[in-house]
């Protein structure tokens, strides 16, 4: 992601905390015109609790009487003003200001200073938006999957044929997206090539962004060469290869589509140990792709890795013939 199209989100940001506050003060406006007593007594409290500041200031011998009584006529002049609120079935808070993100207050970071969830979709779409992802998810979702494209007929020795193991997977997949902020289920697809896997990346993903969800989709190769760069090349490191990096641990769902296809090492696989371990933690949800067999998968990965997988992602296995053959 560019500098103008970060540098646009927060131009964004600034807007909408305009708009707000305009808001609110029109209300406030209203409201004092059609109760002037209100606007006096916020007046009042104002000058009261200046002066109240200011005692601790100066700090005269009676301080404590004084402090006494100037709290005593604030909260005189507060319950005067709930009581005008209540008669007059006004919300109490009618002249707050309304953000979009109250977890941010239309700023994109969090009071620790982290960026808000907020911030991390729209940086995600701006991401997507830079990519093909937005035309490939128009053409590869739930709306234009085909189950008859699958067998109906007995493949090697499998107990479903094809098709009726694509229901089973594709109820998963339906389930995964409407139960994704209940559940801290994670999956793994695998088997062959040209079998449907990422086509059902996609259709899980084009769900969820549509639901403002933050999705992040990577194939392995991708990823590794994102956090290679962030790790090692940090002088030098773009701004886009630095959102993606943080990306990878911080969106609401992670897609790694074509494990295996990497370079394996122990880089990548302490790296991927990193990753999935740490998203486990802060309970965010993966999705891994692969043409390796469990297997496989197994003689590739390091063990704790396998742990990690094998004890937290539900895994769901594609078969039958390639499709891009057959449709040749």
């Amino acid at each position: 992601m560019n500098k103008q199209i970060l540098e646009n989100i927060m131009t964004d940001y600034n807007k909408k905390r305009l708009k707000a506050a305009r808001e609110a003060e029109e209300r406030k406006k209203k409201l004092y015109e059609a109760f002037p007593e209100l606007e006096e007594a916020d007046r009042q409290i104002m000058l009261l609790s200046i002066k109240l500041s200011k005692l601790f200031i100066s700090a005269p011998d009676n301080l404590e009487e004084q402090v006494l009584q100037l709290r005593k006529d604030i909260e005189n002049l507060k319950r005067k003003r709930s009581k005008t609120y209540e008669d007059n079935n006004i919300p109490k808070d009618y002249i707050d200001i309304r953000y979009e993100c109250e977890k941010c207050s239309d700023t994109g970071y969090t009071a620790d200073g982290k960026r808000c969830s907020c911030l991390n979709k729209q940086i995600i779409s701006g991401l997507y938006n830079m990519s093909n992802m937005v035309h490939m998810l128009s053409k590869e979702n739930f709306d234009t999957f085909d189950i008859n494209v699958f067998s109906n007929e007995v493949y090697k020795n499998e107990k479903l044929t094809p098709k009726q193991n694509m229901y089973n997977i594709l109820e998963a997949a339906e389930d995964f997206c409407n139960n994704f902020h209940r559940t801290g289920i994670n999956l793994l697809f695998y088997g062959g090539t040209g079998l449907g896997k990422t086509f059902m990346c996609n259709c899980i993903a084009k769900v969820l962004i549509d639901r403002e969800v933050s999705v992040l989709y990577q194939t392995s190769f991708s990823l590794f060469e994102t956090v290679e760069n962030h790790k090692f090349n940090k002088q030098s490191e773009t701004e886009e290869n630095r959102m993606y990096y943080n990306m990878i641990f911080e969106c609401d769902l992670l897609i790694i589509d074509d494990l295996g296809t990497e370079f394996n090492n122990s880089f990548t696989n302490a790296e991927l140990f990193n990753i999935i371990n740490e998203r486990l933690i802060t309970e965010k949800k993966t999705i891994i792709s692969t043409n390796l067999s469990l297997e496989q998968l197994a003689e590739t990965y390091s063990d704790r890795i396998m742990s990690r997988v094998f004890n937290n992602f539900a895994p769901l296995k594609f078969y039958g013939k390639d499709l891009r053959w057959e449709s040749k």
